[in-house]
């Protein structure tokens, strides 16, 4: 099977090496000469026509920005047909997807940076055409990227805005973990390092472990505590709100985008 990557920028390239070590046979396609460089200095096998790329494929995933979509899918229109064709856009409907490639099945991702270690957590929604058979080859590609989970297109927004925009999110808080850890006497990197490998290891107590945040505080926390200590200090601050706020600002924002492509107004 050959997949065609449209699009070399972050994600393109996230995608095309993390199916490339799943074995997969890629073909990229990117237009700018440098970034055409940059790719197959990474061992890609990289091309400067969409239309090309396409046409070997058997399957297409489009990693290109919203604003770009309708120019893409009209070069590929006739290299498209009958093929799946998975979206990565962020906030491009099938409906708008179905009316520029109307003889494609339709696949619209929302994965995020994590793509890059096979981490990513990848919501996705199919258009009536997609078959059970189709289906499995989807859940197998995008299951290279790490979890796949298939979710009503309706949920698509608040998945951007939650899922897509994690990374940056958890980021954030590992940056302040550092400083917090050099401010308390630790090298950089290590304090670094602890913040990060707490995330790893508290997402797996969640995914893996069956543990609920509340429980996973409550097992940590012990009266008179140092842990205690630090949670009653945290809960001084909106943090809970601000991150609640900051992922309604964020959806309220995949759906204005949404609406471009629609014809609709956005809801709030």
């Amino acid at each position: 099977m050959i997949i065609g990557v449209i699009g070399g920028g972050v994600i393109g390239e996230a995608i095309a090496r993390s199916l490339a070590s799943s074995g997969y046979d890629v073909v990229v396609s990117e237009k700018r000469a440098g970034r055409v460089r940059e790719l197959k200095d990474m061992g890609l096998n990289v091309i400067m026509d969409n239309r090309a790329a396409v046409k070997q494929a058997d399957i297409a995933i489009l990693c290109v920005k919203p604003k770009d979509v309708e120019n893409v899918l009209s070069e590929v229109y006739e290299e498209v047909r009958g093929k799946i064709l998975i979206s990565v856009a962020a906030a491009v409907p099938i409906s708008f997807l179905k009316k520029l490639a109307p003889h494609a099945k339709i696949v619209r991702a929302m994965p995020n940076l994590a793509i890059i270690v096979r981490e990513s957590f990848t919501a996705y929604s199919v258009d009536a055409e997609i078959s059970q058979e189709d289906l499995k080859v989807v859940v197998e590609i995008l299951s290279a990227f790490g979890r796949a989970e298939r979710v009503e297109e309706t949920y698509m927004d608040a998945i951007t805005a939650l899922s897509g925009c994690a990374p940056a999110y958890v980021a954030l808080i590992a940056e302040a973990m550092m400083y917090a850890g050099l401010g308390v006497g630790l090298e950089r990197d290590l304090a670094l390092r602890i913040a990060a490998q707490a995330m790893i290891g508290t997402g797996k107590l969640i995914l893996e472990g069956g543990k609920a945040p509340h429980q996973i505080c409550a097992m940590v926390t012990t009266p008179g505590g140092v842990t205690i200590e630090g949670l009653f200090e945290l809960e001084g601050f909106p943090i809970r709100h601000a991150f609640m706020k900051a992922i309604k600002a964020a959806a309220e924002k995949s759906r204005k985008i949404s609406s471009l492509f629609t014809g609709e107004q956005a809801k709030t």
